[in-house]
C-alpha cells in the first residue's frame, strides 16, 4: 500500500498537564507518512511551548494559534491547512495505541472507506482506572457486513457510535464535497458534524481494536462545566435536525434522529447538579425545545428505550418539582431492587465459597502463597502492591527473612486495611517513594498485567516491575 499521507488535527485548550503524552503517542506511531496540526485555541498555559519544543524534534508538526474560539473552530482551521489525504481529529488530552494511524488508515484505504471508527475506552482521572465508554462503538448495531452506510442501519445509524469525533478517521476529500464543519459552540461541538457525516457516507468500516484511550473526569475539562453549557445541547439538536432537513436526510434517520436527541435530553436531566441551571434547562425544554425538536409527536414505538420515552413524556407534562419528585422516586425503587440483588448475589457468593471449600480443603490444608528467595537482588528497596491473600503472605515472608528491604506498601483499596496493623498506602504514594522495585502481589495474570500498564503510565520504569505466578509457589 501507498502511504497515503494522513493530517492528525488537535485542538488544544490549556492542556500542559497531558500534551506531552498526548504527542509523544502520536510521534511514536508506526505509520510514519503524516502531519501533526496542532490549534493553540487561545491557551493561557504552557501548551504553546510544548508544541514548539516537539516542533524542533520533527518538522511534521505545526501549530496554528488562535484567540478562543473553542474547539469546533480549531478543528475547522486546522482542517483549512490540512494536505493529508486522510485526516483524524484527536484531543489533546488522550493517549493512542502505537498502531491507531496505521490501522485507520489501512482500513481507509483497503475499504476505500469515506469514515473508519476505531474501538476506544476511557480513563478515569480521578479513580485512575480505565473504563469502558457508554455509547463508543455499539456492536450491537453493527451490520452484518465490513463496508456499510446508512441504508443498511437507516434506524440506528446515530446509535452505531458516540457523537464524537476523535474516534474516527475520515477521507479528506469527502469532508470537503459534503461541506461538513464543525459549530464554533463552547460545548457539544462535534455532534452535528459526526452524525451529518454518517448520514452522508457512501462507505463506513470498522476497526475493532481499542486504538484510543479517553481520560474522563478531568476537573479541567469541559464535561465538569457541562451544566452551565446546557444550551449548547439544543443548539447542536436544533442545527442537526435542520441540516438533516436540508440535505434531503431527516425522514430516512428521522427514527434515529428522535433516539439520539431524546437520548441526550434524557441524560442531561438525569446528571445535572445545579440547581439554577437545571431550573433553566428544564424550562426551557418543556415549554419550547421538546416541540421544536419534533419530538411531542413521536409515537411511542419511535423510542428504543422506553424509559427514555417516558423521561420526554414526564418533562412535557410535570413541573420542575413534580419532575424532581418522580425521579426520587425511580431512584428509589432503583435502590431496593438493587438492594436486593446484593443479597442475591451475596447468598450465591457465599454459596460458592463453601462450595470451594469443601472441593479444595483450602481453609484445613492451611496453604499459603510463597515468595522465592532471589526474587530481588539483596538489599533491594521493594514496594509492595497488593495487600489481598498473596499480598499478606509475602509481606510476611519479607518481614521474617530480611533479605530485602520494605518500604512502602499499596494498594488501590487501601482504606478497607486502614485498621490493619500494616500501614497501606494508596497506590498513588509510590510517586513519592525511594525504591528498586514494585513486587506486584496479584495471583491473576491479565490483572496484573493491567497494574504493569498502569505502572508504566504512573512512570514506573517497566524493569522496576516485578510479577510472579504466586499460583505456581503455593506450600502446605
Amino acid at each position: 500500500m501507498r502511504e497515503r499521507k494522513v493530517s492528525v488535527i488537535i485542538p488544544v485548550y490549556n492542556a500542559e498537564k497531558y500534551l506531552t503524552e498526548c504527542m509523544e503517542s502520536i510521534l511514536s506511531q508506526t505509520y510514519k507518512h503524516m502531519e501533526i496540526i496542532c490549534v493553540d485555541d487561545g491557551s493561557t498555559d504552557g501548551s504553546a511551548e510544548i508544541i514548539r519544543r516537539f516542533q524542533k524534534k520533527d518538522a511534521r508538526i505545526k501549530l496554528i494559534r488562535q484567540k478562543n474560539q473553542y474547539a469546533g473552530v480549531a478543528r475547522n482551521n486546522g482542517f483549512r491547512v490540512a494536505e493529508g489525504e486522510y485526516v483524524i481529529f484527536l484531543d489533546a488530552d488522550d493517549y493512542f495505541d502505537h498502531g491507531l494511524i496505521e490501522k485507520m488508515a489501512a482500513a481507509m484505504h483497503e475499504k476505500n472507506a469515506d469514515i473508519v471508527i476505531c474501538g476506544s475506552r476511557g480513563f478515569d482521572e480521578t479513580l485512575g482506572k480505565e473504563h469502558d465508554l457508554d455509547g463508543a462503538l455499539d456492536m450491537d448495531h453493527l451490520p452484518p457486513k465490513d463496508v456499510f452506510s446508512k441504508r443498511d442501519i437507516p434506524e440506528s445509524i446515530f446509535q452505531l457510535t458516540a457523537g464524537w469525533a476523535w474516534d474516527k478517521m475520515y477521507r479528506a476529500d469527502f469532508i470537503r464535497e459534503k461541506d461538513l464543519r464543525f459549530q464554533d459552540i463552547r460545548a457539544a461541538e462535534d455532534e452535528l458534524f459526526v452524525d451529518v457525516s454518517l448520514g452522508e457516507a457512501e462507505a463506513i468500516t470498522i476497526v475493532r481494536e481499542v486504538l484510543i484511550t479517553h481520560r474522563t473526569n478531568v476537573v479541567s475539562s469541559l464535561a465538569y462545566k457541562k451544566d452551565q453549557f446546557w444550551y449548547c445541547g439544543y443548539e447542536m439538536l436544533s442545527a442537526e435536525k435542520a441540516e438533516l432537513e436540508r440535505r434531503g436526510l431527516f425522514r430516512m434517520l428521522e427514527k434515529s434522529f428522535v433516539n439520539r436527541a431524546a437520548g441526550y435530553i434524557a441524560w442531561y436531566a438525569g446528571s445535572m447538579t445545579t440547581p439554577v441551571f437545571f431550573s433553566e434547562f428544564y424550562s426551557f425544554y418543556q415549554k419550547k425545545a421538546i416541540k421544536e425538536l419534533g419530538l411531542s409527536d413521536c409515537p411511542e414505538e419511535l423510542y428504543d428505550d422506553p424509559p427514555i420515552y417516558e423521561t420526554i413524556k414526564k418533562m412535557e407534562q410535570y413541573d420542575e418539582k413534580e419532575f424532581l419528585c418522580d425521579q426520587i422516586r425511580v431512584l428509589n425503587q432503583a435502590m431496593v431492587e438493587k438492594d436486593i440483588c446484593i443479597q442475591e448475589c451475596t447468598r450465591e457468593f457465599l454459596h460458592v465459597t463453601e462450595w470451594l471449600k469443601e472441593r479444595m480443603g483450602w481453609m484445613q490444608s492451611g496453604k499459603r502463597w510463597v515468595l522465592p528467595d532471589g526474587f530481588a537482588p539483596k538489599g533491594s528497596r521493594i514496594i509492595l502492591y497488593g495487600f489481598g491473600d498473596v499480598g499478606r503472605d509475602w509481606y510476611r515472608e519479607i518481614q521474617k527473612n530480611r533479605h530485602v528491604e520494605l518500604v512502602m506498601v499499596v494498594d488501590r483499596d487501601c482504606r478497607k486495611f486502614q485498621t490493619n496493623a500494616v500501614n497501606v498506602c494508596p497506590v498513588e504514594a509510590i510517586g513519592t517513594a525511594e525504591y528498586d522495585y514494585v513486587l506486584i502481589a496479584i495471583n491473576e495474570k491479565d490483572v496484573a498485567n493491567a497494574v504493569k500498564e498502569h505502572l508504566v503510565r504512573q512512570n514506573v520504569p517497566p524493569k522496576k516491575i516485578i510479577w510472579l505466578d504466586p499460583a505456581k509457589r503455593i506450600s502446605e
